[in-house]
């Protein structure tokens, strides 16, 4: 599983959709962490819409760093 989401990544990152300088396999197990959270979330607590953790991940994503010192 974690392969074929691997060679997802790299196939987005060859159109130019996903940008480079992370490993494919990095991605992979992103993905795969986020699906299997969205599963337990459900399964504890019920009624999880998929726009929750997109949007969660979109806001994430979006952090700028602050130099420290």
């Amino acid at each position: 599983m974690r392969g074929l989401r691997a060679e997802l990544a790299d196939a987005y990152r060859a159109a130019g959709t996903l940008a480079g300088g992370v490993p494919g396999d990095h991605v992979a197990r992103t993905m795969i962490a986020t699906a299997q959270g969205f599963i337990v979330q459900e399964a504890l607590f019920g009624d999880v819409r998929p726009e929750a953790p997109e949007g969660g991940l979109r806001g994430l994503m979006a952090m700028k760093t602050q130099k420290t010192g």
